[in-house]
């Protein structure tokens, strides 16, 4: 059985290991939690207490698995592992048990890894999934641990709770021990009000962090992060970045690890983002129409979130100006993030920490010209996805920024241009400019040897084939769908690039010269044109 941190798995697993059902099957039953770090001869030895009641002196392997077929002399045995937390540890502990002299042995294993429970079990058949409540099953149970009655309707009973009791489960995200033990907590106050409780959702990540009623569901998501892969850890903290309940990109979040360092190519950095999603460290918002990786954005939920942010502060990686903050700490962190409610002047801004150490700049909301400062000397990422009033005059300068590897302004409509300097980003791995204004690439863009991704135009996906269009191409099965697009045109030196491997969406309908420089672009896996129709269509 496998699951998130706090889902139930081992509440599950306890219950059905103590039933009188299941103790009448077997004659001899063991439940050991798979300790860290990990010892194989701890495990054995507490197998052999549990099966036999005797200690064990010896700390040699071949000992404890002697004595462990002695001690079920061809019985039947029931042994559960508990907390499993890598493949080498099954690898180990299996041909002890294998080795065990029993007709009918066995063996309930619980992960949070879904790799790990099926190399434990190879029968797909017997590997289970364990998922948190859904919002009814949620509700129920936060109901009944409130109020001590599985009668209680909350939306007859107390409708005015209903809102407030929304927003707590939403932060519990269906775990129940986070739902049972702020359930518990509510149901010790001597007030059940809309306000108290409003005032609990507030400040539900200070109560986790200083109240000891919570420390077994901090202990389960701390367990969670700690189990993490160094190279895992690096990745969900720079989520940190992004704001309460912001729906992330996967092509945002993998660009940006790879700017970062974090990957060594987009690859590696798509399967650090599955491996997340798999550990259900971050859920998944939106399904893929047309990538074979399944999910194109993510969220993190509540609780992780909270300890993420506290990780990230603690390890000067990530500090987030928002209304609020303590905007005088002269901090060394490498990536900040400006929230849209942050209202301070220049001089705050100037003040709040050493801008030298920037690696990374997000803005979210509005623009203001002194954002990007000089003293950002090494700045790798610049990420100003949808941000608002930004105009063409505030980048005249961004070519001074020489260490950038990745620059976007997806979505920022008041931008009709890239100035000339672009080209001096020799560094820049990525650049973003779908959904602005700008129609036409400078001249300088071809300089940028480095560059793998350039993301231009516009598009909307119509989603069925045009018949009309089968004529231009000879390869019409490669038409996986048909979009609306409003491309830019690219200048002649376009087919330098030759790290490229996204180009999109370029207007060929005027430029037949352009087509036979992405013929040299040998290293493309996605491109984007528009303007294909029957005169260019062949060469194309």
């Amino acid at each position: 059985m496998w699951g998130k941190g706090g889902v139930g798995k081992s509440t599950l697993i306890s219950d059905i290991y103590h039933s009188q059902e299941v103790n009448q099957m077997f004659e001899k039953h063991a439940y050991v939690t798979v300790l860290q770090p990990f010892k194989i001869e701890k495990l054995l030895s507490s197998l052999i207490f549990q099966l036999d009641a005797r200690k064990v002196a010896s700390t040699k392997v071949e000992d404890f698995t002697g004595l462990l077929d002695w001690c079920l002399q061809e019985k039947s045995c029931l042994i559960v592992l508990d907390d499993l937390s890598s493949t080498m540890e099954w690898d180990i502990i299996l041909p002890c048990l294998l080795a065990m002299n029993s007709p009918s042995l066995v063996i309930l294993i619980t992960t949070r890894h879904e790799d790990i429970a099926k190399h434990c079990c190879k029968n797909p058949k017997c590997v289970c999934l364990l998922n948190g409540l859904d919002e009814k099953g949620a509700c129920d149970l936060f109901t009944e641990k409130v109020f001590k009655d599985k009668a209680t309707d909350l939306t007859k009973h107390y409708p005015e709770l209903v809102e407030p009791a929304n927003l707590i489960l939403k932060k519990c995200n269906g775990l129940p021990l986070a739902i049972i033990t702020i359930g518990g907590f509510l149901a010790e106050q001597p007030t059940k009000t809309c306000g108290e409780w409003m005032k609990l959702d507030r400040c539900i990540s200070l109560e986790m962090e200083m109240n000891p009623k919570f420390e077994g569901v901090k202990t389960v998501l701390m367990k969670s992060y700690d189990g993490l892969p160094y190279y895992l850890k690096s990745c969900i903290l720079y989520l940190s970045i992004f704001l309460e309940d912001r729906i992330v990109s996967r092509r945002r979040l993998v660009s940006r690890w790879v700017a970062e360092g974090y990957s060594e190519d987009t690859s590696t950095a798509k399967r650090y983002f599955m491996e997340l999603l798999e550990r259900s460290m971050i859920l998944p918002t939106q399904i893929s129409l047309c990538s074979t990786q399944g999910t194109d954005s993510c969220q993190v939920h509540d609780p992780i979130r909270d300890i993420i942010i506290k990780k990230s502060m603690e390890e000067n990686l990530v500090f987030r100006l928002e209304e609020g903050c303590n905007s005088n700490n002269q901090g060394t962190f490498r990536h900040l993030a400006i929230s849209s409610n942050w209202d301070g002047d220049e001089g705050q801004f100037e003040a709040t920490m050493k801008l030298s150490c920037i690696r990374s700049l997000t803005v979210f909301g509005k623009w203001r010209p002194f954002y990007i400062s000089d003293k950002m000397r090494f700045l790798r990422v610049l990420d100003l996805e949808g941000t608002k009033d930004l105009a063409d005059y505030h980048l005249e300068h961004i070519g001074n920024h020489l260490h950038l590897r990745y620059l976007s302004l997806r979505g920022c409509e008041g931008i009709y241009y890239l100035p000339d300097s672009v080209g001096n980003l020799r560094q820049l791995e990525t650049l973003d400019i779908k959904y602005t204004r700008i129609t036409r690439l400078p001249r300088t863009i071809a300089k940028l040897s480095k560059l793998c991704q350039l993301k231009a135009g516009n598009e909307s996906y119509i989603g069925e084939e045009r018949p009309s269009l089968a004529c231009c191409v000879p390869f019409a099965c490669c038409c996986a769908m048909v979009i609306q697009a409003y491309a830019v045109k690219v200048p002649v030196g376009i087919g330098e690039l030759k790290s490229l491997n996204t180009l999109q969406c370029v207007h060929l309908e005027w430029e037949n010269a352009i087509i036979q420089e992405i013929e040299g672009l040998t290293n493309l896996r996605k491109l984007g044109v528009f303007g294909i129709d029957r005169g260019n269509g062949p060469e194309f």
